[in-house]
C-alpha cells in the first residue's frame, strides 16, 4: 500500500476544532487502530490545533491551521502547521509527563493549561516540533504495527 494523504485547513477559530477532530477520528477508522487509539489520536490533533490557535495566533481568527493526515502501511503521520508565533524549542523539550501529575488531595491547584504537549508526547510514538521560514509544524506519529516501546521514527 502506498501512502495516502489528505490536507485539511481550518480558520483559526476554536469553534472549528471539533469538526476537525471528528474528521481525524473518521480517518483513523480506516486504520487498524482501535476505537480508543483513534480517539487518542483525535485528542492529540485537537490539542495541537488548539495550541496553534491560542498560542501561535494568540486567539485571533482569519488565520489558517493546516492539518495533513498521512497513512503509511506501518504508521499514521499527522502534521499540524501554522504561520503564527513559533514556540521556543526549549519549551517543547521541557514539556514532559510530569506536567500531568496532580496531587489528589489538592484538586483546586489542577491546572487546565500546559498539559497538551505532555499528553501528545505520552500518546503518540514520536513527536517533533520544527519552525522554519515562518512555518511551524508539529509532526506526530502513531505506529500501526509492531507497537512496542517508543522511538524516533523517521519523519
Amino acid at each position: 500500500m502506498e501512502q495516502k494523504s489528505i490536507k485539511l485547513i481550518i480558520e483559526s477559530k476554536l469553534e472549528n476544532v471539533a469538526l476537525l477532530g471528528m474528521a481525524i477520528n473518521k480517518l483513523c477508522s480506516l486504520t487498524p487502530l482501535s476505537e480508543v487509539e483513534s480517539y487518542q489520536v483525535e485528542l492529540c490533533v485537537v490539542e495541537a490545533v488548539n495550541n496553534s490557535i491560542k498560542h501561535a495566533y494568540e486567539g485571533k481568527a482569519c488565520n489558517e491551521v493546516e492539518v495533513v493526515f498521512t497513512l503509511y502501511p506501518s504508521k499514521v503521520v499527522v502534521d499540524v502547521c501554522d504561520r503564527g508565533k513559533s514556540m521556543e524549542q526549549s519549551i517543547f523539550n521541557e514539556k514532559q509527563l510530569s506536567a500531568l501529575e496532580v496531587d489528589p488531595n489538592d484538586i483546586m491547584k489542577l491546572s487546565e493549561s500546559g498539559r497538551g504537549i505532555p499528553i501528545i508526547k505520552e500518546v503518540m510514538d514520536s513527536v517533533v516540533y520544527k519552525s522554519k521560514e515562518g512555518k511551524n509544524c508539529l509532526t506526530m506519529i502513531k505506529r500501526l504495527e509492531a507497537r512496542g516501546g517508543k522511538d524516533n521514527d523517521s519523519i
